[in-house]
């Protein structure tokens, strides 16, 4: 029968008695933020953040999809309304780029707290140090003009909360986290997986029900102020996706390997989705064996991991979810720290060729010439190749594969 393990002590939202080297990473977390915005940012993504701001801010919250509105990330309207109203020009864009910064923060907060559950205050900061000083982290922040740590922030708290048994907060966090990005939805492909599994029990049933309780009581709250219903957004979110049928949008996976950027993705979207989705199903198969924290951490990782390298249409920036996750992971076990240095390394590369290659420029300076195939092929094969090694060193959390990993009649430890 599977337990539900009480609380670990100090693992709450805020820190207990933190060390004052926690205080001293956030500071310094938020200077190196405060320094990406020494560039122009990504013009792209800024032009369709200050659209969507001032669409916002002409119609009303209420009425904004109902004259056109076509922004994909419907909870980031409630801030961007706002600062809309408020402000225009160059300080609309500089407030824009400064959103993910407080949510950046606290997720290293909220990482400190995961990983010192182990009893050493050292994974804690490692965990924070792991996440707020990463390279590929702070490019993809207020340096890009993107908002990623908005969605990483409710995603891996999802998954911490459900851990502690909040689950109603487990739910809320999770629709919020998908409704900011679907690629941050990871949270609640997880609490779907352990739903499978609580199904076959009463107290099981509960559990399920405070979740999706948590998830649709939020979904209508956030999304009902904006005049979307369910069937509105589905065909929002489908829009969204046919806006970009590429093979590979910038994503250094198996299809960038062998067919580089750009190209239709045609026939090839469909198993594309199979791939992904069979990847997603094997993670969650790994739930059967461990749904502990660090189950739960690892399975996340995969997820995050399959989003990137199997299906078609992917950018650039869709590791972030799995760095999120193992940040703390590596942190908390040791066998992880060097798998998790070389995927933010290639994360941090890749992000770095766009950055001089794309037209919308997010550095000074004249914008380089793209890369020959040959050479975006090897950079495919080597993130691959260090995906795969992330990947099978995850797994061997779970007595699979791997020497060191939980054994295979290790007990079950579920949360809620």
């Amino acid at each position: 029968m599977d337990s539900v393990p009480s609380r670990p002590r100090g693992f709450g939202w805020l820190p207990a008695n933190a060390p004052q080297a926690l205080w001293i990473l956030i500071a310094v977390g938020l200077i190196a933020r405060l320094a990406g915005l020494w560039g122009p940012g990504h013009g792209g993504d800024l032009f369709a953040f200050v659209t969507w701001a001032e669409d916002a801010a002409r119609h009303g919250l209420p009425a904004y999809y109902a004259n056109g509105g076509d922004s994909n990330y419907p909870p980031m309207l409630y801030l961007l309304w706002p600062l809309g109203v408020a402000l225009d020009g160059g300080e609309l864009v500089f407030a824009i780029r400064l959103l993910s910064i407080p949510f950046d923060l606290a997720l290293g907060v909220l990482l400190f707290n995961v990983a010192r559950t182990t009893g050493r205050d050292r994974d804690g900061l490692l965990a924070t140090a792991f996440y707020l000083v990463n390279p590929a982290v702070l490019m993809c922040g207020p340096a890009w003009g993107q908002v990623d740590g908005m969605g990483a922030l409710p995603m891996v708290g999802a998954v911490v909360a459900v851990t502690q048994g909040r689950l109603v907060l487990a739910g809320s966090l999770a629709v919020i986290a998908g409704l900011l990005k679907p690629q941050f939805g990871i949270a609640g492909i997880v609490l779907a997986g352990l739903a499978l599994f609580w199904l076959r029990s009463t107290v099981g049933l509960r559990r399920v029900a405070l979740v999706a309780l948590g998830g649709l009581a939020t979904f209508g709250i956030v999304m009902s102020p904006l005049g979307l219903d369910p069937l509105g957004y589905i065909q929002l979110m489908g829009e969204t996706f046919s806006r970009y049928p590429y093979i590979s949008q910038y994503g250094f996976n198996p299809w960038g390997m062998v067919f580089g950027f750009g190209d239709d993705d045609g026939g090839l979207a469909l198993i594309g989705i199979v791939l992904a989705m069979a990847g997603i199903a094997g993670s969650l198969w790994l739930l059967r064996r461990r749904r502990d924290l660090i189950g739960l951490l690892g399975v996340s990782v995969l997820i995050g991991l399959a989003l990137y390298y199997l299906p078609t249409r992917v950018h650039e920036r869709y590791l972030f979810g799995a760095i999120a996750f193992l940040a703390p992971l590596a942190a908390m076990v040791p066998r992880l720290r060097w798998p998790f240095v070389a995927l933010s390394a290639v994360f941090f590369v890749t992000l770095a060729y766009v950055v001089v290659t794309s037209p919308y420029r997010i550095l000074p300076g004249p914008q380089l010439d793209e890369f020959p195939d040959w050479l975006i092929g090897v950079m495919s094969a080597v993130v691959t190749a260090v995906g795969a090694w992330t990947a099978v060193r995850t797994i061997g959390l779970f007595g699979i594969g791997s020497p060191g990993g939980a054994p295979a009649d290790a007990p079950v430890a579920d949360p809620g």
